[in-house]
């Protein structure tokens, strides 16, 4: 019988803060087998301590990082950086000398462990910003002025991330590897939530972008010029100015005024995917034996829209594995929060409590009562059901993970900990300061379950997230408890 994979995603700081060895203990007495190590990472929710404003998890150095900038944990090797004007930029700053997969993976085979790379993008973070010469590869926005985000079309941006990807599967022994972009399009930002202006946020039209618009018989114009007035659609909704016709009505009438608006949707997305089917042909190229497999983040557990455009059969064609963000727990108040923003944009027309049942049935979701989402999150069921979808829609060609919820941070706490965080980057934040305490918490109970469902889904392992450095120690037994009740590790 084939392994079953316990992974668990754990940062740098960890085990500069606790030491190698004894983050391995902790991990292994979860009954973990893989460490999902991240780097490179700039984002906090994969990197740094606990998030600040979040409860300390009782291991670890009992202080913040507030200042944690982030990025990579391992050595830079000039030689793997030829193709692109950035270079070898990016060693995280906080522990210059620590590297952490140099250490951690002799350390981590000696126990019988794997060691795959978790990958972060991390578009949004500003350290990223100031490296020398990134500011040339940022998107365009609907003004034709520079963003604030790399462009996935920007060959030199493409060939920095490969450069640093052949530089670790050449330099370290490696199992496996997941990237993980968890940007949404702009086309889905617009429909999703009100979304704050002048951040440049609706892209990208840049050079490279409007020479791949063009092979597909793209007017670059006329999709700005629609972008434009979606724009302004979404910003009258957001304020409760709905048109004489209603707020779905008006939106489908721009669609149809403007047909390049899902035509410049769909190249964005394939941008993104273009990346994937780089990294996967990368790593197969050097090391065919080595994993490779995408993080799915949480919006496809929540937006048939977003859903809609990770086709996971064609996704499939370049993936060992994916990793599907279920994340029971976290489930409930972000889903809460992506249907009040939906209900003031795209369904302005109605209010939150209506447009939920709809969302249930489009999604296929069977869950509780609305106003009670934030306090019970979604049920252990949830994480069964993505997996059998995410099975089905693979159509077999890869296998599926379920990531599982250990004290990942909701409410207000969550959304003041990110580094930088761009309004409606995931919509999925519940920045509802008035629930407190009362928001869903993660039990030992609740992980055990998780994890079973993920099995009698099918899943072919977990990964536990978002990272150990967040983790209780007791609440991360329960995967432990899990795998003794399935007889296996």
């Amino acid at each position: 019988m084939t392994r079953r994979l316990v992974g668990i995603q754990v940062g740098a700081v960890s085990f500069v803060d606790e030491g190698i060895s004894a983050v391995l203990d902790n991990v292994a007495a979860a009954a973990v087998n893989t460490l999902f190590l991240a780097t490179p990472t700039w984002n906090r929710a994969t990197g740094g301590r606990a998030e600040p404003g979040g409860a300390a998890p009782g291991h670890g150095v009992a202080e913040y990082d507030a200042d944690w900038v982030g990025g990579h944990a391992a050595t830079m090797h000039p030689e793997y950086y030829g193709g692109t004007m950035l270079g070898a930029v990016g060693r995280a700053p906080e522990h210059p000398d620590f590297d952490m997969l140099g250490e951690v993976i002799p350390a981590a085979q000696a126990r019988g462990m794997q060691s795959y790379v978790l990958m972060d993008e991390s578009s949004h973070a500003r350290a990223l910003r100031s490296y020398p010469n990134f500011l040339k590869c940022l998107e365009v926005d609907i003004w034709n002025k520079p963003a604030r985000r790399p462009c996935f079309s920007n060959p030199d941006y493409r060939n920095w991330h490969l450069s640093i990807i052949e530089d670790m599967i050449k330099s370290y022994e490696l199992d496996g590897l997941m990237w993980s972009s968890e940007r949404i399009s702009p086309f889905d930002r617009l429909i999703q939530g009100p979304t704050r202006q002048g951040l440049g946020l609706i892209t990208c039209y840049c050079a490279h972008c409007k020479a791949r618009g063009a092979e597909r018989g793209l007017d670059w114009r006329r999709a700005q010029e629609g972008y434009r007035k979606l724009v302004t659609w979404n910003a009258e909704i957001a304020r409760g100015e709905i048109p004489n016709d209603g707020a779905f009505v008006s939106f489908w009438r721009l669609l149809m005024t403007y047909p390049e608006l899902l035509g410049w949707q769909a190249l964005w997305i394939d941008g993104q995917h273009q990346m994937y089917r780089d990294i996967f042909g990368t790593v197969r190229a050097f090391r065919p034996e080595m994993q490779v497999g995408w993080n799915i983040t949480q919006n496809i557990v929540c937006s048939p829209f977003y859903r809609a455009g990770q086709t996971f059969a064609d996704l499939s064609h370049i993936a060992d594995f994916l990793k599907i963000s279920t994340y029971s727990g976290a489930a409930g108040p972000r889903f809460h929060t992506w249907v009040a923003g939906i209900a003031r944009t795209l369904f302005g027309d109605a209010e939150p409590a209506l447009v939920y049942p709809l969302m249930l049935k489009m999604l296929g979701i069977e869950e509780g009562s609305y106003d009670l989402l934030p306090q019970t999150g979604f049920s252990s069921d949830s994480v069964r059901r993505e997996v059998r979808r995410s099975l089905l829609g693979s159509e077999g060609r890869c296998v599926i993970y379920a990531g599982i919820d250990v004290d990942i941070p909701v409410g207000a706490a969550e959304a003041a900990g990110r580094l930088e965080p761009p309004p409606g980057d995931n919509a999925l934040i519940n920045a509802d300061a008035t629930a407190g305490a009362d928001l869903v918490r993660t039990t030992p109970e609740r992980v055990k379950a998780d994890i079973l469902a993920a099995f009698e889904g099918g899943a072919a392992g977990v990964v536990l997230g978002e990272k150990y450095a967040q983790m209780r120690l007791e609440n991360l037994a329960g995967a432990g408890a899990a795998m003794a009740a399935l007889g296996s590790n």
